[in-house]
C-alpha cells in the first residue's frame, strides 16, 4: 500500500495544532507566484540535516505533471481530515490522508491516450490528466480535465468531482468542443474546429468569476494547432460561457505556459501567455501576453517588437505563463529566449515600439528559456526567482516597476535545462526557503533532487535530498512541477509512479 514512515503519525497532534493552510490550485493562487506565505512551521532552522527529511512515498499508476492539492479540514466518510488530492497521466484521481498518506478513495476517468496515438513523446507512454486541477472547497467539488481515447478518437472531458468521494457531480462530465469565426488554419466555410488529437490541455485549470477556464497548446509544434481557451459554468458544467482563439486567422499561437494556470485578478480579468504563432493587433495575437474579460473578450495585451523573430525561431513568449506581481499592478511573463517581462495590468501596451509603454524587459537567463519562477514579496519588495540552462538559481528585486539589472543572490548549484520545480515557502515577509526540484526529467530511474535555500541568500542550501540518500533520495524528477509545501510537509511528485513527502523528522528517543 504505502512505504508508510510511523513519524507520520508521531507528528500528527504537533500538526493538527497548527494554522492550517489550503493549496487549491496550480502555482498557490491565481495569481501563480509559486509562494506559499502562510508557512508556519518549516523554518530556515529546521530545514537541515538531521533534523528534515523523507517521511513516507505513496505509489501512484502512472507519472504524475499534476501539482498535488491540498485541503484542510475536509470530510470523507464522516470524518474530517486533512486531504491531499493527486492526478496522474494514467486518468487517476486520488485522495489521500494528507498526514498518514492512507489512501481514501480513487476513480480513473477512463482510458489514457498512449503516446503512439497522438505523438506525444514528451508524455510518454500516455497522456491522461496533465494539468492541475482545480478545488472549489465550498461547492465540494474537484475540477479535472481528462484525455481519453474512444473509438479511435481523442476526447477531452472536463469532469466535476465530489471531494468526499470522487463521484461525478450533476451534470458532469462534459466534452471539450467548439468552432469559432475565423479564416486561419483548419478553417473550412469560414469556420475553425477545435482538434483534441492534435492539443494537450497542459496549463492548470482556473477558478475564477464562477467559471472553470481551460486552456490548450500544441503536441510538440506538430501542425495542425490554434491556441485554445474555453469557459464553463462551475455549478454546471454543460453550459460553455466562453471560448477564445488566439489566432483566428492565422496558425499556431498555443497556451501552454510549462503548466502554470491561466492567472486572474480581483477584477476578474483572465491572463494567459502566448506560445509561437501569427500576430496582426486583430485576430492573431501568437507571441503575446494577453488579457482577457471574464467571458474570454479580449481586452489588452502585450506583444514584444521581435515577435517574429521569437516565432521563428521557437522562442515562446508564453513559455512561462502570466504571474501577478504581488502588492502591484504589473504582471510578468517570460520567454525561451530568456527575456522577463514586466507590464502594467490598466495598460500593456500592445506591440512594442517606440509608441507604445513597454514593460520592462531584463535577460534574466543568459542560456536558455523560462519554464518555471518564483516570486515572493519581501520586506523589501517582491524578489523574482529563476534559473539559467546551465547555470545557477538568481534573485532579482523588482523595484519602481523595473527589474534590478543584477541579481542580489545566487546558488552554487547548477542545472542543465531549466525545467525545475520551483516554490516559496514563508511565514508573511519572514523565515522564506526556495524549495527547487532538478534532475533529468528524460530518465525515470534516476532520482532527481529536492533542495531548499535560504529565499534571501542563495549561496545557503539549507538542506538536499541527496544529504541522506539512503533515506531520502526522491524518484524520477517530475519537470516543470512545484513542490506542494502545506502545514510543515512537503509534497513532491515523480515521474516514478509515486508521490514523495518530506517533512520534519521525529526526535530520537
Amino acid at each position: 500500500m504505502t512505504s508508510l514512515r510511523i513519524a507520520l503519525g508521531i507528528l500528527f497532534l504537533q500538526f493538527t495544532a497548527t494554522a492550517q493552510v489550503n493549496v487549491l490550485t496550480a502555482n498557490y493562487g491565481n495569481d501563480r507566484t509559486n509562494a506559499n506565505v502562510q508557512e508556519t512551521v518549516l523554518t530556515p532552522q529546521d530545514v537541515a540535516s538531521g533534523k528534515f527529511g523523507k517521511l513516507g512515498t505513496f505509489p501512484v499508476d502512472g507519472m504524475v505533471f499534476a501539482q498535488p492539492l491540498y485541503l484542510a479540514g475536509a470530510t470523507i466518510a464522516g470524518v474530517t481530515r486533512d486531504v491531499v488530492y493527486l492526478a496522474t497521466m494514467h486518468n487517476t484521481v486520488y485522495a489521500l490522508d494528507a498526514v498518514s498518506l492512507t489512501p481514501l478513495w480513487k476513480v480513473n476517468l477512463g482510458p489514457a491516450v498512449p503516446a503512439d496515438f497522438n505523438g506525444s513523446e514528451d508524455t510518454e507512454p500516455e497522456t491522461g490528466i496533465l494539468s492541475t486541477p482545480v478545488i472549489d472547497q465550498w461547492a465540494n467539488t474537484i475540477y479535472v480535465v481528462a484525455e481519453t481515447v474512444e473509438q479511435g478518437r481523442a476526447i477531452f472531458r472536463l469532469h466535476a468531482l465530489d471531494i468526499s468521494d470522487g463521484h461525478e457531480k450533476p451534470g458532469s462530465p462534459v466534452e471539450i468542443k467548439a468552432t469559432v469565426d475565423g479564416g486561419g488554419e483548419t478553417a473550412v466555410n469560414g469556420r475553425i474546429a477545435f482538434t483534441p488529437l492534435t492539443h494537450l490541455q497542459r496549463p492548470g485549470l482556473l477558478l475564477a468569476n464562477g467559471n472553470i477556464y481551460v486552456a490548450f497548446g500544441s503536441i510538440a509544434d506538430q501542425w495542425p494547432y490554434h491556441g485554445w481557451i474555453f469557459a464553463y459554468l462551475a455549478s454546471n458544467v454543460q453550459q460553455q460561457v466562453g471560448v477564445f482563439n488566439t489566432t483566428v486567422q492565422g496558425d499556431y499561437g498555443a497556451v501552454w505556459q510549462s503548466g502554470r494556470g491561466l492567472a486572474a485578478d480581483a477584477d476578474g480579468s483572465v491572463y494567459a501567455g502566448t506560445g509561437n504563432g501569427d500576430y496582426d493587433g486583430k485576430g492573431n495575437f501568437g507571441e503575446s501576453l494577453l488579457k482577457l474579460s471574464p467571458s474570454l473578450r479580449l481586452l489588452d495585451w502585450y506583444t514584444p517588437a521581435n515577435w517574429e523573430y521569437l516565432s521563428d525561431f521557437d522562442f515562446d513568449m508564453g513559455s512561462l505563463g502570466a504571474m501577478l506581481v504581488p502588492g502591484t499592478d504589473l504582471v510578468m511573463c517570460g520567454d525561451k529566449f530568456g527575456n522577463a517581462y514586466l507590464a502594467d495590468r490598466k495598460n500593456m501596451g500592445h506591440l512594442d515600439s517606440v509608441n507604445a509603454p513597454a514593460p520592462h524587459v531584463i535577460l534574466a537567463s543568459l542560456y536558455g528559456g523560462m519554464f518555471n519562477t518564483a516570486i515572493w514579496n519581501s520586506e523589501s519588495g517582491p524578489v523574482f526567482y529563476v534559473v539559467d540552462q546551465g547555470d545557477s538559481l538568481k534573485a532579482f528585486r523588482i523595484k519602481d516597476g523595473a527589474f534590478e539589472q543584477q541579481p542580489f543572490s545566487r546558488t552554487d548549484v547548477t542545472a542543465d535545462i531549466p525545467f525545475q520545480g520551483m516554490t516559496v515557502s514563508a511565514n508573511g515577509a519572514k523565515n522564506a526557503i526556495l524549495w527547487m526540484t532538478e534532475g533529468d526529467h528524460t530518465l525515470d530511474d534516476i532520482p532527481g533532487t529536492l533542495h531548499a535555500f535560504d529565499a534571501l541568500d542563495l549561496s545557503k542550501e539549507l538542506w538536499n535530498s541527496e544529504m541522506s540518500p539512503e533515506r531520502d533520495r526522491l524518484g524520477g524528477f517530475a519537470k516543470f512541477v512545484a513542490p506542494t509545501v502545506a502545514n510543515g510537509r512537503v509534497y513532491v511528485p515523480t515521474f516514478s509512479g509515486e508521490l514523495a513527502v518530506y517533512g520534519l523528522l521525529p526526535e530520537p528517543k
